[in-house]
């Protein structure tokens, strides 16, 4: 049972840790107290929304359950800074992501999740 990232975020409580799209939470070796995972869990956080979810077995994760498309507007995608862009074209199978620019991640993106 842990945590995986649902939203990039950059941990403030942990010398701004980037976190991306799928990764652990916490990284190896760092301790959060319930009130931390609380917070990133729910609203109550800087972006407002939850940035991490508990996964029950890490084995029955797919990408599709950690990005949906539901999760984004077509207003958050056009916002995103390229690495977070990045991230969500890996996470959600998107062909060529690496090479893409920043306004071709977000048409694709935008295309994927019919927005």
């Amino acid at each position: 049972m842990g945590y995986k990232v649902i939203h990039f975020f950059t941990d403030l409580q942990d010398n701004k840790h980037p976190y991306k799209v799928g990764d652990n939470f916490p990284r190896p070796g760092k301790d959060v107290t319930a009130e931390r995972l609380a917070e990133l869990a729910g609203k109550q956080n800087k972006q407002g929304k939850p940035l991490i979810i508990l996964v029950e077995d890490e084995k029955k994760v797919e990408k599709k359950e950690i990005v949906s498309e539901s999760q984004f507007t077509k207003t958050e995608i056009n916002r995103m800074p390229i690495n977070e862009l990045k991230a969500l074209a890996s996470a959600n199978g998107v062909d060529g992501w690496i090479d893409m620019t920043g306004a071709e991640l977000k048409k694709t993106l935008i295309e994927k999740f019919n927005l």
